[in-house]
């Protein structure tokens, strides 16, 4: 890898501490987005995220990973086709 590609990819990798401002767009479509998807759906989504692991959240709800997986999968389906649609 040459230093420019390099340079690059740590640019690319760099933290953003504004994502989650209030008033960035992304953290209001990101909320929007979230708000369309069903409730349980919901809470099965920031369960993952929270606890970083399907079987933690599997465990909790009383299911298999492999339901949770599955579960988050679709979520991240439609999250990615509300911000097609924008």
């Amino acid at each position: 890898m040459n230093p420019q590609d390099l340079k690059k990819l740590i640019a690319e990798y760099q933290p953003n501490y504004d994502i989650m401002r209030e008033d960035d767009d992304r953290t209001h479509n990101l909320k929007v987005a979230l708000s369309k998807v069903p409730e349980a759906e919901r809470v099965i989504f920031c369960l993952y995220l929270d606890l970083g692991s399907s079987r933690k959240v599997g465990k909790l709800l009383g299911v298999s990973h492999s339901t949770i997986l599955t579960e988050v999968k679709k979520i991240k389906a439609k999250i990615i086709e509300f911000y097609e649609t924008i």
